[in-house]
């Protein structure tokens, strides 16, 4: 490869680095005049960590359910083996291993103060940088193949172009390069640091807007839950379907997505600008996350309101997250008769805009305020949370008399209702659930779940959810497991879904069992159940379960890493219950400790066999469940040439 496929023309004696290296300089050089001036102007440039250019099919500051993606993912043929090169001169400080997150994990500190990540490699260079043999020395230190981080003292100084690891799919996920660019605490955008965007970047695409009542006295098009308008692509940009109704404080929700370099990977929008009437009410601006506040992405985006091939980004900055460049408080709390303007751009890393424009009406109609539900015989249809509260929508049989409705002994008197029909929806403000706990009555019925807004909790059984100040949550009793005490099992709701992670889930009154862990959504989440607190998973069944089934080692077999050739021998973990304990696995080459590395996305571990001499070699492997159940890999004879 030279430097005019890439459409440059730059002497080799200009540069004192190889002509072989010259091509990454050139790929560094080509897209800084589409990269945003910072404060003291560009950022140094960085060169592209792979030989291959694919695209990317995650981008910074993605929604992850838990946190922030804190960096970008680079195509690797869904081949792992592809040398990882240094952006630019520094010295390799720390190495890493772990079961999940990033498997393999490579920390290089550039002499201009930033730090480069790599994630998910199946090897760190060590025919000159000896960086395996550094890790083989931490994990018989530590007795694991997890030693934790290994800092290098001194640290290894390597060139711009110099390999340091190699490509993989260790860690979550199918074979790519995780890479990030760090300045202390923060997590950086490396499209803003100097790193050449991809080919084939368009602007971003606009689905369209969801709108969200958040008080009580909301509505949209008069009704009480969320609507999605759809936008119209015309030439100029987007325009939304048709004019909305809003009443009181409503939350705006913009459905977009963007590609870099590959069309069929939705990536995140770094920049939206939302204004009402030509003043601002959001501004976002994801260049830089701290590491202290990355867990608060949940604040930003709402997935359920997701549409094929988008994020959906909240329009408003909570009070309690902490982002960069992000502020506004919304839309207007209460927007005049008549029409407003809505207009919404949504800025990639190139400087490419799309413009979503629509019309709001200010029209003042307001759900009726009512003491009791129009008409009896109600039934429950559906249920869901809102920041106003919770929702309920009720089919009844008959319009005549009225049905009160009740949490527990308190009326709930403020019942904002709207009616289509024999379907009638009601809104159950947040301000009138009570904090702990209560059944639900429609009449003089009880329904078959418990409410409650927090900061406050829910007792289902034996079964207790506690809810963030804000959050609304429900539940309803299971049937318990088999062999499980009666109360032991739950479904449980929380909402709005950025307080989900700030909920709870534990089990007081239940003492501790051997064998017996909590699971949520059939999967386990508390190990060895120890009666704390734990956090929510999302909306489901919640419940501890008895498991006494063992894991199962799958046959051993030999493989190489395609590129680097290097030779392996893998073999897979499965488990139907509580799940293979990695990090309990113990394996044995010849009779002496093997460290291993492992891949979560298929259950396989991997054992390095590039320091084996030739000939007949025994494998033996024991490994325990994470409720105490163990297994054995009978002794496996193999041959290395």
């Amino acid at each position: 490869m030279n430097s005019e496929k890439w459409g440059l023309l730059i002497p080799n004696s200009a540069f004192r680095i190889p002509h072989s290296k010259l091509w990454l300089l050139g790929l560094a050089l080509l897209t800084l005049g589409s990269l945003d001036a910072k404060p003291g102007g560009l950022a140094p440039p960085l060169l592209w960590p792979l030989p291959i250019r694919e695209g990317i099919t995650s981008s910074f500051g993605e929604y992850r359910r838990t946190h922030f993606h804190g960096g970008v993912d680079m195509r690797t043929h869904q081949e792992e083996g592809w040398a990882c090169f240094a952006p630019a001169d520094g010295k390799v400080v720390r190495l890493r291993r772990e079961p999940g997150g990033y498997g393999r994990v490579l920390y290089l500190d550039l002499d201009d103060g930033r730090t480069i990540v790599y994630g998910h490699v199946c090897r760190f260079e060590n025919a000159k940088l000896h960086l395996d043999d550094a890790l083989v020395r931490a994990c018989e230190r530590a007795g694991t193949s997890f030693p934790g981080d290994v800092v290098l003292n001194p640290p290894v100084p390597v060139k711009a172009g110099d390999t340091v690891c190699y490509s993989g799919e260790l860690g979550i996920g199918t074979p790519h390069l995780h890479f990030e660019v760090r300045r202390g605490d923060d997590q950086l955008d490396p499209f803003l640091e100097g790193l050449p965007l991809p080919d084939g970047v368009a602007a971003p695409n606009i689905a369209g807007v969801t709108f969200e009542p958040r008080d009580a006295g909301a509505t949209v098009d008069g009704g009480l839950i969320p609507v999605f308008v759809q936008a119209v692509k015309k030439a100029g940009g987007y325009t939304l379907a048709r004019p909305v109704a809003l009443t009181g404080a409503v939350d705006a929700f913009l459905c977009a997505g963007d590609h870099l370099g590959v069309p069929q990977h939705t990536t995140g929008v770094p920049v939206i600008t939302a204004s009402l009437d030509g003043t601002v009410f959001s501004h976002m601006d994801l260049r830089a996350i701290s590491l202290a506040h990355f867990k608060e992405s949940t604040a930003l985006f709402e997935p359920n309101f997701d549409r094929p091939g988008t994020y959906t980004y909240r329009l408003r900055c909570l009070p309690w997250m902490h982002v960069t460049e992000f502020e506004g408080g919304g839309l207007p709390g209460a927007l005049s008769p008549g029409p407003h303007a809505l207009k919404i751009v949504a800025s990639n890393r190139a400087g490419q805009n799309s413009v979503v424009t629509g019309v709001l009406e200010g029209n003042g109609v307001t759900s009726h305020q009512r003491l009791a539900l129009p008409g009896s015989g109600y039934r429950i249809v559906e249920h869901q949370i809102t920041p106003a509260g919770l929702v309920l929508v009720l089919a009844r049989s008959s319009r005549a008399g009225v049905t009160p409705v009740a949490v527990g002994g308190t009326l709930i008197q403020d019942l904002r209702v709207t009616e289509a029909g024999d379907k009638v929806t009601a809104l159950l403000p947040r301000e009138d659930l009570p904090h702990e706990g209560a059944p639900l009555f429609l009449g003089g019925s009880p329904s078959s779940f418990l409410a409650a807004a927090g900061p406050g909790h829910i007792t289902a059984g034996s079964v207790r959810l506690n809810l963030p100040e804000g959050a609304v949550g429900t539940a309803a009793s299971a049937p318990a497991a088999p062999g499980m005490p009666p109360g032991s099992s739950a479904r449980l709701a929380v909402g709005p879904y950025c307080y989900q992670a700030r909920a709870t889930v534990e089990f007081p009154g239940v003492a501790p069992r051997p064998r017996v862990g909590a699971f949520a959504g059939g999967v386990l989440f508390l190990d060895r159940w120890s009666g704390k607190a734990v956090g929510f998973r999302a909306d489901g069944l919640y419940r501890l379960e008895e498991d006494r089934s063992p894991p199962r080692i799958g046959k051993p077999f030999l493989t190489r890493i395609p590129h680097i050739n290097a030779p392996e021998l893998r073999f897979t973990l499965g488990d139907e219950g509580s799940g293979p304990n990695v990090r309990s696995l113990q394996v044995k080459l010849d009779g002496h400790a093997a460290f291993f590395d492992y891949d979560v996305a298929t259950g396989t571990v991997r054992v390095d066999l590039s320091r084996m001499s030739s000939g007949r070699h025994i494998l033996v492997a024991t490994v325990s469940d994470y409720l105490g159940n163990a297994s054995a890999l009978p002794p496996y004879a193999f041959t290395t040439r």
